[in-house]
Parts: structure tokens; C-alpha cells; sequence
């Protein structure tokens, strides 16, 4: 009930007209022949990073895509509801009965100053709202202005040691359940540094689950 309450006040807030083809046939901001094109993957973790789990939900094509691309560089903040629901309907799917405490990878301040947001933000909020799941904004830190990742010749040597873990939360969660999401990978550079500096930290209970996987 809760969760159909909170979609009917997103739509309130965000009608508008489907975000991927511009039809007005709906009250949704994906409408049902956009939901068709999304193309989920299977509900197994499609690899492992030391013995981390990496859940994909989607290719990276069509629908989601598109979603991407206008939450990131189109500046339409309201493409994180469909993104997040996506993620959430996958989430479903794995039957992790868990509470997990949602982290995701931060924009360089500067970038999300330019940008006027920062979009994993967004979409974890909503995720949030539909799991009642905790978001910790501040453990991790973004340390460097990097290239995106799409730009550099050497992914995992653009994001090396661009993150850092704010001490004062480890001890509040050195016996929680991380989720880790993210919008898309693709060399998979960013996850494993992230996981890298939360190993070093003493956090190894984490779960990544990725809205999309390119490169399918």
C-alpha cells in the first residue's frame, strides 16, 4: 500500500509525458511499450569481485539507456523514478530478504556543481523510498576530478584512488549490510575501486547491484 502511495505522489510531482518516446498515452513517465524494451538479465550475479557479488539488472540499450543518458546529460532529474523502479523491480527478482543500508558512487563536487545534482543520488533516494532501506551519503568521498569513465583510454588508471571512506561512520556499519548500486558498468574500474577502499576500511559485507551492464 505504502509503495503504491509513494508511486501515485511521484507521478503527481513528475506528470508528464512518457521520458523515452514522448507519447501521452500514459500517467507514468515510462510508458508500457518503453517498460517492454527494457531487457532484464538474469537474477544471478553476472561476476564476482573478490567474492563480491555484481548483479547487473539490465542491458545497457534501448529504454534504459535512454534514461541514462537524460538523467546524466540532459539535466531530466525525473528519469532517476523509472531508473530506480527498474532496479527495484529487479531487486525483486533476487529475493534478498536482508535490510541493507544503501551506498553508491559519489560525483566530484565540482561535477555535481556543474551538473546542478548528483544523479546517483537521486536514483538511490527513490530506491530507497521503495525498499525502506537507510542511505548513507558520506562514507564515501570522491577525492580526484577524473575523466568519465567513457573518455579514458585506461579506466581502472583514471579511477585509481579517487575515493576515500570517512572514518566516522566504519564503526556503524563494520556489522551492516551494504548495497552498493550504481547506474551502469562497463569494465567494471569504479566498483572494484570502491570495494577496494571499503576492504581497506573493514567493510566486507557488500552487495552490488548495477541498473545496467553495457558491452552485452
Amino acid at each position: 500500500m505504502f509503495k503504491k502511495i509513494f508511486n501515485s505522489f511521484l507521478n503527481l510531482i513528475y506528470n508528464e509525458k512518457c521520458l523515452v518516446c514522448s507519447c501521452a498515452k500514459t500517467d507514468e513517465l515510462l510508458c508500457k511499450s518503453c517498460s517492454k524494451n527494457v531487457y532484464y538479465l538474469s537474477s544471478f550475479a553476472q561476476r564476482f569481485y573478490k567474492e563480491i557479488p555484481i548483479f547487473c539488472a539490465t542491458k545497457y540499450c534501448e529504454t534504459t539507456k535512454i534514461l541514462i543518458q537524460k538523467l546524466k546529460f540532459s539535466h531530466k532529474k525525473n528519469a532517476s523514478i523509472p531508473l530506480a523502479k527498474i532496479l527495484y523491480n529487479y531487486f525483486l527478482k533476487l529475493n534478498l530478504s536482508e535490510e541493507y543500508i544503501i551506498i553508491y558512487p559519489p560525483s566530484n563536487q565540482l561535477k555535481s556543481a556543474i551538473r546542478g545534482y548528483n544523479h546517483m543520488y537521486l536514483i538511490a533516494n527513490v530506491f530507497s523510498n521503495l525498499t525502506n532501506f537507510e542511505i548513507n551519503k558520506d562514507l564515501i568521498k570522491k577525492t580526484k576530478l577524473t575523466k568519465p569513465q567513457y573518455q579514458a583510454k585506461n579506466r581502472h588508471l583514471n579511477i585509481k584512488n579517487s575515493f576515500k571512506i570517512n572514518e566516522k561512520h566504519i564503526d556503524y556499519l563494520k556489522n551492516k549490510k551494504l548495497l552498493l548500486i550504481d547506474d551502469i558498468t562497463t569494465s567494471g574500474a569504479t566498483l572494484e575501486e570502491i570495494i577496494n577502499v571499503l576492504f581497506e576500511a573493514g567493510l566486507y559485507n557488500i552487495t552490488c547491484l548495477i541498473i545496467s551492464k553495457a558491452g552485452c
